[in-house]
């Protein structure tokens, strides 16, 4: 477990501003950086309590991913930071976003100009979803919590 630095910190911050017009995003929260760029979110008082335990292995829930100077927010990250989400958001129907949960690949006809979208469906964030070249937009969604095929 390794905090995030207030440099890394404030790249998160720039980052979520740019993408998502998200301000002040986790400023409450202690980050904390785990393997292949995941960033994990807690409180200070969990965080200082699995620093005197022993054989922690994770603490707090897992929030975003930085990958290639871009921010992935998982479910969670987006849920957390859906009020403020202001750029970049897609909203779905409801048959969409079942096929968005099976990691399905959701068609837009309009252009989308960024390069990660979060998706909703109502109040419902459903994490963020990758913009490719042709206009779909292909979910993030982790293979353990996806919808199974029928």
């Amino acid at each position: 477990m390794r905090l995030l630095t207030s440099a890394e910190r404030r790249y998160l911050a720039k980052r979520l501003e740019d993408q998502h017009g998200v301000e002040n995003a986790f400023d409450d929260l202690v980050l904390i950086r785990t393997g292949q760029g995941r960033i994990r979110a807690t409180s200070k008082e969990a965080y200082d309590v699995a620093c005197r335990l022993r054989r922690v292995q994770q603490v707090g829930l897992y929030v975003a991913k930085m990958v290639k100077g871009d921010v992935i927010l998982s479910i969670e990250g987006s849920q957390l930071l859906g009020a403020a989400i202001t750029k970049n958001v897609i909203e779905l129907s409801e048959e969409e976003a079942e096929e968005w949960m099976k990691a399905a690949p959701i068609e837009r006809s309009e252009k989308i100009e960024a390069r990660y979208v979060v998706a909703r469906c109502g109040d419902f964030y459903l994490g963020s979803g990758r913009v490719s070249r042709d206009g779909r937009i292909y979910p993030q969604v982790a293979k353990w919590r996806r919808i199974p095929e029928e």
